[in-house]
């Protein structure tokens, strides 16, 4: 996994909030274990360009003040009405201390019931686990080419992920992707059928009786 880079400085316990916000900065913290709690504050645009991409599940390495440190993205505040990122929570990491992240499941759309006008449904987007940072993915790929018929469910059992790198928390029997009935094979089914045809000779009595 490529790190990823991103500025920041120590913010000052009277630093108005308010006035880095429209200043275009968001306030921030750094904590972890055996990592002190730490007070940053980084540039809205730079913080967007990182997030926007790779969101809570890649590394990035955090520079406060000339100081490197590992970092992922915790947690976020936002505002209730414009949605900007008004705090963020880094979590700092040690290298040899497990973490416990939520990874994304990514879906290959390549099932042969795709063919056949079927939906496939996801269930879970999201596989829980607990990992070193080194052994960090973007995600998990889900190859779904073994469903085939209408009705097949799989499960978080079916997809390659290495256990020994991985310790899962999400149930390993949780279902992931279900394959349903299309709305327009529903659509077909229900539609009435064509009226019948009307004998010519009958159409001719049916004038003249008018």
């Amino acid at each position: 996994m490529e790190k990823l880079h991103l500025n920041s400085s120590v913010r000052l316990v009277d630093e108005n909030l308010k006035e880095l916000r429209i200043g275009k900065q968001i306030p921030a913290v750094v904590y972890g274990h055996k990592f002190p709690s730490t007070s940053v504050k980084i540039w809205y645009s730079e913080f967007l360009k990182v997030f926007r991409v790779w969101g809570y599940t890649h590394i990035i390495e955090l520079t406060i003040d000339g100081k490197k440190q590992d970092v992922l993205v915790h947690d976020l505040q936002k505002h209730p009405v414009t949605w900007d990122f008004q705090h963020v929570d880094f979590m700092a990491l040690s290298a040899w201390e497990k973490i416990h992240v939520s990874i994304p499941l990514h879906i290959v759309w390549n099932a042969p019931v795709l063919r056949e006008w079927w939906l496939l449904d996801q269930i879970l987007h999201e596989a829980e686990v607990k990992c070193l940072p080194k052994d960090l993915v973007d995600g998990f790929d889900v190859d779904v080419s073994g469903l085939t018929a209408l009705g097949e469910v799989m499960h978080l059992s079916d997809v390659k992920i290495d256990t020994k790198k991985f310790e899962l928390i999400t149930p390993i029997d949780s279902p992931i992707i279900s394959v349903l009935e299309t709305k327009w094979a529903k659509i077909e089914d229900e539609a009435p059928a064509e009226a019948a045809e009307v004998p010519a000779s009958e159409q001719k009595k049916d004038k003249e009786n008018s």
